[in-house]
């Protein structure tokens, strides 16, 4: 009987220098039975002729073309016109081992997953910053070849909960059935998708092996510090607050709200530990209706009490 397709999702824009290495960690899987929808999303370097080089002698490329437009609307149009049993979105600077889907497609068809979830090794490429290694490593908080149902999953994930979408591989029909999308015009849309894909699992496993190859480099959302960049991340993030709070009307569940919630308080924490423009920051954060006064109130003293005996130790150490 044959292997069943996966999709590979990969959104393209101005990735020149790392697409061909995207493109063969594809291609040289030990699974075979895979077909990549390439979008170029408007690049104005040579991404979609490289693209399009690769297409040629792979018939299972298919490359689409549209006018810039975010990473959201081409994931969007990759889930349109993805034929798979399963889908996998990858980032097209980023690249996979070999075995991944042989492994990993292996065992969601022996125990009939919804999803499963794996490991990532991060790396820099060109960049100072120093990078937290454990991030991507969940292993505290799931069991190797254990079988979580939803409500396991939920507690456990509460802990362990990483958005980005290049971390799993999904069935298609769970993405489908629940008319799941990744919301337009912001950035950090992954929190949100991940987030309702996790709510509609009923069925996972976790591999700990870091399948996934992580890249930071330049001007990436990740490691860009324009200000404008950096304002645009933080009203995303804003953004996807409210739209987490607006979840708890679909999801009622109390394990379901527990890891909204939880989602939206590390956001809101996250945000308020940003250094940057402090009075843009307090005006933006105040606009938030989604968490509570108190738990504002609380957050911020908790912030300001950090900040000064970070103060008190660097005086103390002049």
């Amino acid at each position: 009987m044959e292997s069943p397709l996966i999709s590979v999702i990969i959104p393209i824009y101005n990735v020149e220098k790392y697409i061909s290495e995207c493109l063969e960690s594809v291609l040289n899987q030990t699974y075979k039975n895979v077909e990549i929808i390439a979008i170029n999303d408007g690049s104005t370097d040579n991404s979609l002729d490289i693209v399009k080089k690769y297409s040629i002698d792979n018939n299972y490329i298919r490359v689409l073309s549209q006018h810039n437009s975010g990473q959201s609307i081409t994931r969007n149009k990759g889930l349109d016109h993805a034929k798979g049993k399963y889908i996998y979105f990858l980032d097209a600077d980023d690249y996979i081992l070999p075995e991944t889907f042989e492994k990993l497609i292996g065992l969601m068809e022996k125990e009939n997953l919804d999803l499963v979830q794996f490991g990532a090794r991060p790396f820099v490429d060109n960049v100072d910053m120093k990078l937290h290694s454990n991030f991507y490593d969940v292993k505290d908080f799931f069991k190797e070849n254990k079988i979580y149902n939803k409500n396991d999953f939920l507690r456990e994930v509460t802990k362990g909960f990483r958005p980005s979408p290049c971390l799993y591989i999904v069935k298609k029909e769970l993405i489908i059935n629940n008319d799941l999308q990744f919301i337009s015009g912001v950035l950090h849309e992954d929190e949100l998708f991940t987030l309702e894909v996790i709510l509609n699992t009923k069925s996972t496993m976790y591999d700990p092996n870091f399948y996934y190859q992580r890249r930071y480099r330049e001007n990436s959302i990740m490691t860009s510090n324009s200000i404008e960049k950096v304002k645009e991340s933080f009203d995303s993030y804003c953004i996807i607050i409210e739209e987490m709070n607006n979840l708890k009307n679909k999801y009622t569940d109390k394990l379901e709200i527990n890891l909204i919630k939880s989602r939206m308080r590390s956001i809101y924490n996250g945000l308020i530990h940003k250094e940057f423009d402090e009075e843009y920051k307090k005006n933006q954060l105040m606009k938030i209706k989604a968490i509570n006064k108190k738990e504002q109130l609380f957050y911020r003293s908790k912030y300001k009490v950090k900040k000064c005996l970070k103060s008190i130790l660097r005086y103390s150490s002049q």
